[in-house]
């Protein structure tokens, strides 16, 4: 009996012993025993490797397999394969969120004495994100991210994870992911874009409408056209404070959320620039308003008028560079180009001056015409044999509206480098010229009279001028030259053609029509007069008698 007692106290003391020991074995073991086999090749032979090998699954969404990158050394063994991918999920969000990790920056060397990825503060407190070397059951050192990295997961994500609703989702809206970011999130953004847009339009509208009733007070019209055309600029800046404002509270992953600011910014300055041109316009159009209006003040309202217009045109130009600027400092690529450019701007000057000269040349010219005005709009001119109006004058072209509603595109360039005609520089009026032909015989006074009284009964005459000279003759006739006046270039042709009409059919009529020409005479005349020599072997034609 004594012998049995021994061997059962000896068997509960080796049975206790080995459970005793056991304990510890089954709840705490290795970095990963607790994690189930993966297929995956796992490189965790560098800090490099492992962090590049984390952020790829992550991202992927298969945070089962991340989980394989965390030194999972403080978490029981039953509890790894449940907390494990949880933890890599959290430390990948606060991470896309908060820290930039670049794995190109970590050692690439299984030696390699510090791996620290970046720090992240917390509380005021510097945590860093750190890899250590760890031994598996196998007896090979591998890199994870360290344990305290991962005793931090926790305080890392209640400082920079979602809200606490946010964890209330479904599994499906949170586990599935694209560019880093789960599905609920996405869905967030869409709907605070739609949100956005209908508190922009009704913030919007509660402004202009303020603004119209503070406009509608003043005597002038012009607030009234700037406060409607800050409507749809003023709803694009709203928007973007309000998507800016909220965004915060979707936990966008930093690349998706650095896009948006970007593309929010951007829309700003459009929004800006978009303001301040119709602004421009507006200003350009009251002070047009405002100038004296009368015959007598036409030319001074049409100078202006083109000053004015081509300066819109200028401003609105410079406007839309700086906006384009403005948005493209934004990114770090263009100002480092900036950079550059300016470090060699005497060769980067050189070849865009030679790259642009035409476009240069034709902005420039467009200045100048401004100022100097050889044309304005409204002009009548006649340029390449062509009579038409200037319609449009733009940096670099001048549109003509021609007699036959046709349009003419000149280049700006050509106004300054060629001459053409102004037939109105400084005054509408001018003079208008009629030629007859006539016969010797024919009483040239009469006709003076009869030019006279139809410049009197005729609306197109403006009474300055109205005479009647044989300027020219030759062997069968004399040429007769009414000179008459009109207030513009318009009348002055209806009037030459009344006068053509009026005169021709007072000849007619003067004395039987025995002035107008005989065609008997005339051919007897080109009788008399000595043939062209024929060459040999040609055939001599006869003339009709």
């Amino acid at each position: 009996m004594p012998a049995l007692r021994l061997i059962s106290f000896v068997s509960l003391f080796l049975l206790s012993l080995l459970s005793f020991s056991a304990i510890p074995r089954a709840a705490y073991a290795g970095p990963n025993d607790g994690l189930p086999k993966t297929n995956a090749a796992l490189d965790r032979a560098t800090p490099r490797r492992t962090m590049q090998g984390f952020l790829d699954a992550a991202h992927h969404g298969d945070y089962d397999l991340a989980a394989n990158y965390l030194d999972l050394h403080a978490i029981p063994r039953i509890k790894q394969s449940t907390d494990g991918p949880e933890l890599a999920r959290k430390l990948a969000y606060v991470l896309d969120r908060k820290l930039a990790v670049d794995p190109d920056k970590l050692p690439d060397e299984a030696e390699a004495k510090d791996a620290t990825a970046g720090n992240i503060i917390a509380d005021d407190e510097t945590v860093p994100i750190t890899l250590a070397r760890a031994r598996f059951n196998d007896g090979v050192w591998r890199w994870l991210i360290s344990r305290g990295t991962v005793a931090m997961i926790p305080s890392l994500y209640a400082a920079y994870g979602p809200s606490e609703w946010a964890d209330r989702f479904p599994p499906w809206l949170t586990r599935t992911t694209f560019l880093g970011n789960a599905l609920w999130q996405w869905l967030g953004l869409v709907l605070l874009g739609i949100l956005g847009y209908v508190a922009a339009r009704g913030i919007g509208a509660l402004f202009i409408w303020l603004a119209q009733r503070f406009a509608l007070r003043t005597k002038t019209t012009a607030d009234n056209a700037l406060v409607e055309t800050a409507r749809r600029p003023l709803r694009g800046v709203l928007f973007v404070v309000i998507v800016k404002q909220l965004l915060s509270e979707l936990h966008l992953t930093a690349s998706v959320e650095e896009a948006i600011h970007h593309i929010a910014y951007t829309w700003l300055v459009i929004s800006v620039a978009w303001f301040v041109i119709r602004a421009i316009s507006i200003g350009a159009e009251w002070a047009e308003e405002r100038l004296p209006s009368g015959s007598q003040l036409e030319m001074k309202h049409r100078a202006v008028q083109t000053q004015l217009e081509l300066l819109r045109r200028v401003a609105s130009v410079v406007i839309v560079i700086v906006a384009i600027a403005v948005g493209l400092m934004q990114f770090e690529f263009v100002r480092n180009v900036g950079v550059s450019l300016l470090a060699s701007a005497g060769v980067a000057g050189i070849a865009l001056g030679l790259a642009a000269q035409k476009s240069l040349s034709g902005i420039i010219a467009g200045i100048q015409l401004s100022l100097s005005q050889p044309i304005r709009i409204g002009d009548q001119v006649v340029v390449e044999k062509e009579t038409g109006f200037i319609e449009e004058i733009n940096l670099t072209y001048v549109v003509a509206r021609l007699w036959d509603e046709r349009r003419l595109v000149i280049p700006m360039t050509r106004f300054l480098e060629q001459p053409f005609e102004n037939w109105t520089r400084n005054t509408t009026e001018i003079l208008g010229t009629v030629f007859l032909h006539v016969d010797f015989a024919t009483p040239v006074d009469k006709l003076r009279v009869e030019l006279r009284r139809i410049c009197e009964a005729s609306t197109n005459w403006d009474q300055r001028l109205c005479v009647m000279q044989v300027t020219d003759s030759t062997e069968r006739r004399m040429i007769l030259r009414c000179l008459v006046s009109a207030a513009n270039a318009s009348r002055a042709f209806d009037l030459r053609c009344e006068i053509r009409e009026s005169l021709i059919a007072f000849m007619q009529t003067l004395d039987g029509g025995r002035y107008i020409g005989n065609p008997r005479t005339d051919i007897r005349l080109v009788q008399d007069e000595e043939p062209p020599p024929q060459k040999d072997g040609q055939r001599k034609l006869d003339l009709p008698v």
